[in-house]
């Protein structure tokens, strides 16, 4: 078997090293990291300082620290600090100062002894209310200059509202299967860098994870559900609505019901024309069964400037492939890694300094298992032979691969297209409607990309590119031979 040289950027600098036929173990290693015995292994949020400690929020209060080392086993893991409710965002300041999104405000601790542990707590950010209703959780990120985009749950009628609520209380934000009861449930929130609230988007289910790009743009998902049909990836943009209608009772600017749930319930077609349409809708089963928090691939990646979205109810991690046509976001998706040793409860992500290694946090609270815990992906250097890019032309798709493909992938009979759409709606979640299947031709092919035309391209549909599971020439194994593009423009 021919051995092909390589440049490889995973590890910060380029290396030319022999790449054989590369399995995913030669690719990637997932590890399992060891938290303290007794401690309850549900983490709400993950963050590096910038001398590389590792601090990691559990979601029953504690915050705990350790400078990673190479055996998953040996953390030296200790206690910052402890007694927050539920804390799901985290940023670390430095290294002696964090700050966490909890239930009902962000709080800053603080190290100001050098003793290692926080001893100062300071209410850094408030605004939002709070009902006690477990699902009002949140997430936050940086804003890039000094301030902090905040994510905030709606609650879930399988949980109690508390008699007493922190702020004032809606009578109709409280119906529906999800509702925002107290303010500002359903929305995402900016902070200023003094702590100063102001409401930013709204129509959010369940936003569990933010992130600014490197581009100043910013994302979210949010969870299947009622009035989101399957798994989403929203562009988010100021003053706009995603979706679900119960946060619009908090939006000073409705004014077109006192009760927007069933206002729209009523006024279906009308709902659609005030939503904003996800980027990219991901099958809910096939792909992404609840968005965690989006994270870009960094500099040196395979895939950098690609995102991944790590799946909170399935054991696997989305990467997701935007492009802007005209003024509209757009993409497509395939798994970045599904099973392999991974665990459910996917829901923080965050890449190392070096950018050689992706550690995962995960919980969904007794929702699936094995769903507690904490892992790393360690990238080993060989590119592993998968889908590179699937980007839309005027009339059709250019596929492109990270390695030379075989003449088999260049014949049109190999590819199946199909697509479908999808209905946000108050019933839980959407079937794929509305299903067609579409004939497909080979317009061109290099070493690397086919490019197909696609009989029937059309926007708000969501196309399904399948095509054989077939080695590279060299024998590496295809790692993904589906992926799933939304269009919701097509190129003129």
């Amino acid at each position: 078997m021919k051995s092909i040289f390589l440049k490889v950027g995973v590890l910060g600098a380029l290396a030319v090293q022999p790449l054989h036929a590369a399995k995913f173990s030669d690719c990637y290693k997932v590890e399992d990291i060891d938290l303290p015995s007794g401690v309850p292994p549900e983490v709400g949020a993950i963050d590096f300082a910038e001398d590389g400690t590792l601090f990691i929020v559990l979601r029953r209060g504690d915050v705990l620290k350790a400078k990673p080392t190479d055996d998953p086993n040996a953390f030296n893991w200790q206690l910052f600090a402890t007694g927050f409710d539920n804390g799901c965002g985290l940023d670390v300041v430095s290294p002696t100062k964090i700050r966490v999104t909890q239930m009902a405000e962000m709080t800053e601790a603080e190290d100001t002894d050098g003793d290692g542990a926080a001893d100062q707590f300071t209410r850094f950010a408030h605004g939002w209310g709070l009902s006690g209703n477990y699902h009002e959780t949140n997430a936050l990120c940086r804003d890039g200059k000094g301030g902090y985009f905040i994510a905030v749950g709606t609650a879930s009628f399988s949980g109690p509202t508390f008699e007493h609520t922190l702020g004032t209380y809606s009578e109709a934000g409280r119906r529906g299967r999800n509702y925002s009861a107290v303010k500002w449930k359903g929305w995402v929130l900016h902070s200023d860098a003094k702590g100063n609230i102001t409401p930013w988007a709204s129509g959010f289910r369940m936003a569990n994870g933010i992130y600014q790009d490197p581009q100043g743009e910013l994302w979210a998902g949010d969870n299947q559900g009622d009035w989101k049909a399957t798994t989403p990836l929203y562009h988010v943009e100021k003053g706009h609505f995603y979706g679900h209608p119960n946060s619009l009772v908090w939006d000073p600017n409705f004014k077109k019901s006192n009760d927007p749930l069933a206002y729209y319930r009523e006024n279906l077609d009308e709902y659609n024309k005030d939503r904003t349409w996800a980027a990219v809708e991901i099958p809910h089963m096939e792909m992404n069964r609840s968005a965690g928090e989006p994270m870009e691939f960094p500099k040196g990646n395979p895939f950098a400037g690609q995102m991944l979205l790590p799946d909170n109810n399935g054991e696997r991690v989305t990467r997701v492939m935007v492009e802007k046509v005209g003024d509209t976001w757009q993409g497509a998706c395939t798994h970045f890694i599904d099973g392999r040793g991974l665990r459910s409860g996917n829901h923080r992500a965050r890449f190392t300094a070096d950018g050689k290694q992706l550690y995962l946090g995960q919980t969904v609270r007794g929702w699936g298992a094995p769903a507690e815990g904490l892992q790393r992906v360690t990238f080993l250097g060989p590119v592993p032979f998968d889908i590179d890019r699937v980007s839309i032309t005027k009339d059709g798709f250019k596929v492109s691969f990270t390695q030379e493909i075989p003449d088999k992938l260049k014949e049109a009979k190999g590819w199946e297209l199909s697509s479908f759409t999808y209905q946000s709606k108050w019933t839980y979640g959407s079937d794929q409607e509305d299903k067609q299947k579409h004939e497909v031709s080979i317009v061109a092919s290099d070493s690397k990309s086919v490019t197909l035309k696609v009989k029937g391209l059309a926007e708000r549909r969501v196309f399904q590119i399948k095509f054989p599971k077939v080695d590279s020439p060299d024998g590496s194994p295809l790692q993904n031979n589906l992926a799933f593009y939304t269009v919701n423009r097509v190129p003129k």
